[in-house]
């Protein structure tokens, strides 16, 4: 890689570590782009020339955080141990409890998701994201396969759609959960370990019962 690229790729993930610091602790709104250009060390004029919209650096941040999920994922694929276990994994991976900064993130992608129709040329903009999403969905696809050959996850066509369904349940009930903990210490029982151990409990026991 020549000297010049090399310092090219450097600018652009410092510029995209300064966006995804800035965007994940206020509103979209409240972040100009001179605020990214600042916290990235560069010009504004250089910011503009490597993004030349916020759009593209919303998109860009969106892809590094789903980039480390797909990571996450993969490792998971890789563990030595039984399908079931390897779901299991994943269902500790989500709950964002206790985690302040994965919890910034998932509220990112939260929002993002929401909002990604609104965003103009969103297909095409967005396709690397997409590409990522779809990468996360092989990649359970064959974490359910080898469940299935290891008979600890139960065989069928539809087991795969079910696993993926009860992931993304999961992963939503977590964020919500973590988002309300403040309010919800104000409740009373059951508290919010309780009810993700009780939904985890009864998705484990689903696989566990075919």
């Amino acid at each position: 890689m020549s000297k010049l690229l090399e310092n090219k790729e450097r600018r652009t993930q410092a510029i995209i570590d300064a966006a995804e610091k800035m965007l994940t602790e206020s509103t979209w709104d409240n972040v100009q782009m001179q605020d990214i250009a600042n916290e990235a060390g560069v010009g504004v004029a250089t910011l503009f020339r490597y993004f030349p919209k916020k759009q593209m650096l919303i998109i860009a941040v969106a892809s590094q955080i789903l980039s480390e999920e797909l990571d996450f994922y993969r490792s998971v694929n890789l563990m030595d141990a039984a399908g079931i276990r390897k779901v299991e994994a994943i269902f500790t991976r989500v709950n964002r409890l206790g985690n302040p900064d994965a919890l910034k993130k998932s509220k990112f992608i939260d929002i993002f998701e929401s909002n990604i129709g609104e965003l103009d040329n969103f297909v095409i903009e967005a396709e690397e994201y997409f590409k990522i999403r779809n990468n996360i969905s092989d990649i359970v696809s064959r974490i359910v396969n080898d469940g299935q050959a290891d008979k600890t996850l139960p065989s069928g066509a539809d087991v795969t759609d079910e696993i993926m369904t009860m992931i993304n349940n999961y992963s939503l009930f977590a964020r919500k959960l973590a988002l309300m903990k403040d309010i919800m210490t104000l409740e009373k029982e059951p508290g919010t370990e309780v009810q993700l151990k009780i939904m985890r409990d009864m998705y484990m026991e689903r696989l566990r019962s075919f």
